[in-house]
Parts: C-alpha cells; structure tokens; sequence
C-alpha cells in the first residue's frame, strides 16, 4: 500500500461527490492522502482480502483521503472502473498465473506502483525489511500470540493490531495501538499511530527494542508454562460419571447429552487402546537430565569396549 501526502486544502476531485463529513475528520490531521492499495484479489471477487480493501478504501475516502485500487483484469473487466464514492480501479490486463495470481506482482508491477511486494521472506530477512518502516499494521481476526508484533516492535516499529485472541496480552499500551477487527477502527489506529510518527511522540526505535528485548526469553517461556503445569497438576481430578454431569450441566439439554455422549465413546475407545497396547509394552521416556538423568551420569562401559581399547593402546 502506497501514498503520498497532499494539502488539506480544497476538495479532492472525484466523480462523484464525496459523502464525508467534516466530524468524521481527525482532528490531529493537517493534510490527506493519495493512498494506492496493489492486490490480486479484488472485486468481482468476493473473499476476505477482497472485501477489506473495498470496506478499507471506502473509511479512508469518508475520511477525505483519496483512493485508487490496482488489480489484474477479471475477464472482460478491463481499464478503468469507478465504485462507490468514486473509488478508482485500474484492471490492468494481466495474464493470471495461479489462483488468480499474476506473475507480474513481483516483477513487471513495480516500477510503476511503487509498490514491493515481497511474499514469504526467510526468518534471516525479516529484520532487514521490518526497519524500513515506521508502523506495523496487523489486521488478524484470529490469533494465538502473534510473534509478528513482537518482531516488529523489537525493530522499533509502531505496531497497529487488531484486538483479538492473546494479542493485547503481547505488548504493553504504550508500544500497541488496539484496534477492533473493523475497518473503522483499524483506520483510526492507523491515522493514530500516523500523527505519532510525524509528530515525534513515539519512542526511539532503539528504546523500543531495548524494552521488547527483555520481555521473551525461552527461559521465561519456560518458567510461565511450568506455572501452567503446577497449577493443573494441582487440580482434583474428577471421575466419569462426574465429569458426565458438569457437561450435561454446563453445556445444555441437548449439546450437553451429545458431548457427554462423545466422551463415553472416547473413553471406550481409550480402553480398546489399553487393551490392545498395554503400558507394560510401551517405552517409558529416559529422564535425560536430574540427579538419576542420562545425561548426568556416564554410561557403563561393556567389556568388548575396553578390551578394544587395551588392543589399541598396546598397539
């Protein structure tokens, strides 16, 4: 996504007249934007990249930016085509490779779209591409953890995310800007962190590493999940039939009975299982570190191996 400041002055031309208005204007904001937004995947379309750029270009036009979208050509869908509130597509014709894919997004495009779109990058790269920027913009709708933010801010970026899954427990507030998985939200995220940047509110970027740096150890992952375990291990285990009743109660009168039916099933079919393989038959994992660990004490030594050795050493 590429864009280029213009003056706050005057009304950006348009085919249409444009139905902003001027309370929906940040008021920190001194100038708008041409904004280019490059995919593949656009209108006619419809999917979940397809409709975030349209609902996306759509906010940032109310906002009184201007918009233009460049996209491969669908068919007979060629040149130019205007949606809603004058939004600009240019259907360039493209051969699509795959998957409605076109060569060109990684070769012919760039020297005019300004754009670099760099795919899948090997763990070694990721640092040399995240410093180029200022902001990191996360738009997930789902997600566990999300070590992207981490590596981000860990470059000194400004990172943007959507508030979902574990990642407003990733970073602290003044290194985070949360947003709601809506397009009008992660706008105003992004018009946020913007202002922060131009106005030099944010942290140096050396700063910011230093902080994230300090805050994930695999050894402080380790120490967290050990917790984990104490406290479950912790925990009375209950028998079946109680286990039974606390799904029937907590689950409903129908989805209750079917899950409690599926852990009857399960739990016969974990007693096929000892029977067919008893623990007696299966190998039980080598404590390799500890008092009694493998790795503690040396290994005995056979007697064909010291005899090998006496035969070396004589010789």
């Amino acid at each position: 996504m590429a864009n280029r400041r213009r003056g706050g002055h005057g009304r950006p031309p348009s085919v249409t007249p444009s139905r902003f208005s001027p309370r929906s204007l940040s008021t920190n904001r001194t100038c708008t934007h041409n904004i280019c937004m490059v995919s593949d995947f656009f209108y006619p379309n419809m999917g979940g990249v397809e409709s975030h750029i349209y609902q996306l270009s759509q906010c940032l036009i109310e906002r009184g930016h201007k918009v233009i979208i460049i996209t491969h050509a669908y068919g007979n869908r060629k040149g130019i085509r205007y949606l809603t509130n004058g939004l600009k597509v240019y259907y360039l014709p493209l051969r699509v490779m795959y998957n409605q894919s076109t060569a060109t997004t990684l070769f012919h495009s760039l020297p005019l779209l300004r754009v670099q779109l760099l795919g899948a990058l090997e763990h070694k790269d990721v640092r040399n591409v995240l410093v180029q920027g200022h902001i990191f913009l996360n738009t997930s709708l789902t997600e566990a953890f999300c070590m992207a933010i981490v590596e981000a801010a860990s470059c000194g970026l400004q990172v943007v995310s959507t508030k979902v899954g574990g990642i407003p427990e990733v970073l602290p507030e003044n290194l985070i800007i949360l947003c709601e998985p809506s397009v009008k939200s992660l706008c105003e995220g992004l018009e946020k962190a913007i202002f922060q940047v131009k106005s030099g509110t944010l942290p140096a970027p050396e700063n910011i590493h230093n902080v994230v740096k300090a805050f994930y150890t695999w050894r402080n992952v380790a120490e967290r999940t050990e917790k984990v375990y104490e406290r479950v291990s912790k925990e009375t285990v209950l028998p079946m039939h109680k286990r039974l009743n606390r799904l029937i109660s907590h689950c409903g009168p129908v989805t209750g009975y079917i899950f409690a039916l599926l852990a009857v099933f399960s739990y016969l079919f974990l007693i096929f299982l000892q029977w067919m393989t008893p623990d007696s038959v299966i190998d039980v994992a080598v404590d390799a570190t500890g008092p009694r660990g493998a790795w503690t004490h040396p290994c005995p030594r056979d007697k064909k191996r010291d005899e090998n050795d006496k035969v070396s050493k004589s010789r």
